[in-house]
């Protein structure tokens, strides 16, 4: 059975609970004006700053602070963000033309970030690290961060901070709550001042400097935006069930057991198809984890599943389950999955099902980049729980838009395949060589789920029968992306290529 950490207390700090070297409580002064805001916090060219994601297509905050910075002259800053998404790309891209932003350190991008990348117009390669990774790089110092600026939907006059209360809420500060407790400043941006305490405390007044009230962080329509999609096709759907019915006969659903899926279309299938199993037979899970859905807060309210670790909330519903429930808990991206941390979540995982771009020969897993060398993607905490969970299995189409998903080599490898146990496709399942044990465990399957089952390079060739052997660009470029294990290692690189442009 699957040890799960205590219960938050109620009304609890994530924050508070992981440090026991908060400093005294001082009031952070509450600022309306962007000049009073500099005048108050120490800023200088070359300094790291820090921004999360959970706004995601939503987010204005990251562009309302780098048009403030960019008026007062200041240049060569680091941007550090857990990723960077919608309006943000774009406030990002026009602060690295004006020079306010020098390099950046992220676990993924979107367009127009994608293509200057590829076109080699930043100067300084962009280091793409796992959510796990960069809790670590900060934790451990490697990642030194100057001010960490934290979009919240709510700030009562102590300074303390949630995402669950307001207009603009979004639910979980996960990614924010360690660059709070090791920045060297903490600037928090509201559009929500509370006259009365918040009773949903996610970060402590006592961690932050100074609370910046702005018209509105951005729209909270936006956070179901990016990689998360539902899918009604009949090729996903034959994925999923395949993925269902590998678990089942692999007894990796039952009592107490706790589970992951990644935000892509199969991944979201296999969890309603799984929840509709554990209904059937009467399970009841210990915790799923991770980006939290309504399809899993339903779940919780079900009782399929104990409790919830949100580091990400994905719709309002999850927001407000955060908001409300007491077994719904927020987790800051160390408590998630830094290898560092001991009792990380990742490391009490069953199942981990894994989102991916493209699968090679050797198992290994790519979400950053397609077969064509752009970026498409992210790291994101695939390579963390895939470390950490006792099963984890790749679910991809075969085919996407006429070309393969499965190659001798990825482009980019993003999770080493010693993690990667199964890939599930609908022309064939392969099983990693490594792990001889569940070919034992699929003995008695049944016929037709026996009969999936092939080599990966079987499979590569028969898919590659139909499409043809892809074209691939040519790495021969610079070097303008690395890519960091979650151990702070180079797994792979990105070169410069006009054909990617």
């Amino acid at each position: 059975m699957t040890e799960l950490l205590p219960l938050k207390h109620q009304n609890a700090s994530p924050l508070q609970m992981q440090s026991s070297s908060a400093p005294e409580s001082i009031s952070p002064e509450i600022i309306s004006s962007w000049d009073q805001l500099f005048s108050r916090i120490s800023i200088r060219s070359g300094m790291r700053i820090s921004f999360h994601h959970h706004l995601r297509m939503g987010d204005q905050v990251v562009g309302l602070v780098l048009k403030a910075i960019a008026e007062r002259g200041i240049t060569g800053l680091i941007f550090c963000a857990s990723s960077v998404m919608g309006p943000a790309c774009e406030a990002v891209a026009e602060a690295l033309r004006a020079g306010t932003i020098r390099s950046i350190e992220t676990t993924g991008v979107k367009e127009p970030l994608s293509s200057m990348i590829l076109r080699g117009e930043i100067d300084e390669p962009v280091v793409f690290r796992t959510h796990g990774g960069r809790a670590r790089a900060i934790r451990t110092g490697e990642l030194p961060i100057d001010i960490a600026f934290i979009a919240a939907s709510a700030a009562d006059h102590e300074g303390n901070l949630n995402g669950t209360d307001g207009k603009s809420r979004f639910g979980s500060l996960g990614y924010a709550l360690v660059d709070v407790e090791y920045a060297g400043q903490v600037v928090a941006v509201t559009d929500n001042l509370t006259p009365e305490p918040l009773t949903y405390i996610s970060i402590p007044g006592s961690r932050v400097n100074a609370v910046m009230i702005v018209d509105s962080i951005g729209d909270n329509q936006g956070i179901g935006g990016g990689s998360l999609r539902a899918t009604a096709s009949p090729i996903h759907r034959i994925i999923a069930s395949r993925t269902r019915d590998l678990l089942l006969a692999l007894g990796a659903v039952r009592e107490q057991w706790s589970f992951q899926a990644g935000s892509g279309a199969v991944s979201l299938m296999v969890t309603h198809m799984i929840a509709a199993v554990m209904r059937e037979r009467g399970i009841r899970g210990s915790f799923a984890s991770g980006g939290i859905t309504t399809v899993l807060t339903d779940l919780l309210e079900e009782g399929l599943f104990r409790d919830l670790w949100d580091v990400q909330s994905f719709d309002l519903t999850a927001a407000e389950s955060l908001r409300r429930s007491p077994h719904h808990h927020e987790m800051s991206a160390g408590l998630y999955a830094d290898p560092g941390v001991a009792g990380n979540i990742a490391r009490k995982l069953d199942v981990m099902i894994l989102s991916a771009a493209e699968v090679d020969a050797n198992f290994n897993v790519n979400s950053l980049t397609g077969t064509n060398g752009r970026i498409i993607g992210a790291l994101g905490g695939a390579p963390d729980t895939a470390a950490g969970s006792k099963l984890t299995i790749a679910v991809l189409p075969a085919v996407r838009g006429r070309i393969p998903t499965l190659h001798r080599q990825v482009r980019t490898v993003c999770t080493p395949g010693r993690n990667v146990d199964i890939v599930v496709t609908e022309r064939g399942i392969a099983l990693n060589p490594l792990r001889m044990d569940l070919e034992k465990l699929l003995a008695d399957a049944e016929p037709e789920l026996r009969r999936g089952l092939i080599p990966i390079n079987t499979l590569i060739e028969k898919v590659h029968a139909v499409t043809g052997n892809p074209d691939y660009p040519s790495r021969d470029g610079r070097t303008v992306g690395i890519v960091e294990y979650r151990d702070g290692t180079v797994i792979d690189t990105i070169s410069a290529s006009a054909e990617n442009c």
